[in-house]
């Protein structure tokens, strides 16, 4: 018994001592100043809204916090930019003439692609008590592409799930409880940026020398 206590003492102590070591900066993966100007086009989003403008000004922010000084050119939507230039689709054509207008060496470019809301049912086989549960799944890919030859030289993803709706019934209490969906989407989409943008971010480690 005697034994176990010590150890027991030891191991809190050991984290004590740990929890304590001073933190140390580590600067960011990737550092966009070696990539000279980037630019960034407006991420695309299958969702209804203003979603890929915001989402997009929370990847630039996010960026510029832990970066400043990195220029950064606002392109516009994929759209408005194809138009532009004269092309369909983001080849490796179009991101030469991107290159060539803009003064672009980098490139930019994200998806948001949120589904459809989705039930997860549970409860009692006899019905006594169930429960519908609606979620929301959302992933964020972006990518960073080198415009003198087209090549993506860095690429991130990150998935996240919320819920919505929570309704159902045990015994004589019926309960309902139901979220704001802006509200969720935003708190999607900023969860989203901070994981896809962790290269670009100064990060802490303890110390343990």
């Amino acid at each position: 018994m005697k034994k176990a206590v010590i150890i027991a003492l030891v191991f809190v102590g050991i984290l004590i001592v740990v929890g304590c070591a001073p933190k140390v900066m580590v600067p960011p993966k990737i550092g966009l100043s070696d990539y000279e100007i980037v630019g960034i086009i407006e991420f695309e989003s299958n969702s209804e809204g203003d979603y890929g403008d915001y989402i997009t000004r929370k990847f630039i922010e996010t960026i510029i916090e832990d970066q400043p000084g990195v220029k950064i050119v606002e392109l516009g939507s994929m759209d408005e930019i194809l138009a532009e230039i004269g092309a369909s689709s983001l080849g490796p054509t179009a991101i030469d003439s991107i290159n060539r207008r803009f003064g672009i060496k980098t490139l930019i470019t994200g998806n948001l692609d949120i589904s459809q809301p989705s039930p997860n049912i549970h409860g009692m086989l006899d019905l006594a008590s169930i429960g519908v549960e609606v979620d929301v799944t959302a992933m964020l890919t972006v990518r960073m592409r080198d415009t003198d030859s087209g090549a993506t030289v860095w690429i991130s993803s990150a998935s996240e799930e919320r819920e919505l709706a929570n309704i159902g019934f045990s015994g004589d209490l019926f309960y309902f409880d139901t979220k704001n969906p802006d509200k969720v989407h935003d708190k999607l989409t900023d969860k989203l940026v901070k994981k896809v943008s962790q290269d670009f971010r100064i990060s802490y480690v303890r110390n343990r020398d």
